[in-house]
C-alpha cells in the first residue's frame, strides 16, 4: 500500500494524465506527440512500480476492477469540466480541464487509500 500510493508515482501518474488529456489544445503534430509522451508518463510508471515493488503479488478481479472503475469518473469528470470551460470560454479549455483533473486525480489517490486498503485486506493480501 505504502509504495503503490507514494507521492513519486502518484504524480507521475498525474502528469500523465494532465499530458494526455491537455493534447486534445495542441495543433496536430504536436498532439500526438503530447499524447504519446503523457501516455508513456503513466506506462512507464507502472513498469517502474511493478518493477521496484518490495512485495510481488497477483491484482485479482475485485482490485482490478475497482481500477477500472476509478478510471470512469476521471473520464467523465474531464469531459464535464472540458464542456463547461468551452461554454464559460476560457482559452485552452481542454488544458483547464485536464488540470484540475489531474488535481482530483491526486486528492482523490489519497482519499481513497483506505479504500483500497480494505479490498486488498479482504482478499487475503494484507
Amino acid at each position: 500500500m505504502r509504495h503503490g500510493f507514494s507521492r513519486p508515482y502518484v504524480l507521475v501518474a498525474a502528469l500523465g494524465l494532465f499530458t494526455a488529456f491537455a493534447s486534445f489544445d495542441l495543433p496536430s503534430p504536436w498532439n500526438t506527440l503530447a499524447l504519446l509522451v503523457g501516455n508513456g508518463l503513466t506506462l512507464g510508471g507502472l513498469y517502474v512500480h511493478q518493477r521496484r515493488a518490495p512485495v510481488r503479488m497477483r491484482c485479482n478481479g475485485r482490485e482490478t476492477l475497482f481500477g477500472v472503475a476509478m478510471a470512469l469518473p476521471l473520464v467523465l469528470l474531464f469531459g464535464t469540466l472540458a464542456i463547461a470551460a468551452y461554454f464559460l470560454g476560457l482559452p485552452a479549455w481542454r488544458t483547464v480541464a485536464a488540470a484540475v483533473t489531474a488535481l482530483a486525480y491526486v486528492g482523490g489517490s489519497y482519499a481513497l487509500r483506505p479504500v483500497v486498503a480494505g479490498i486488498i485486506r479482504r482478499n487475503g493480501h494484507g
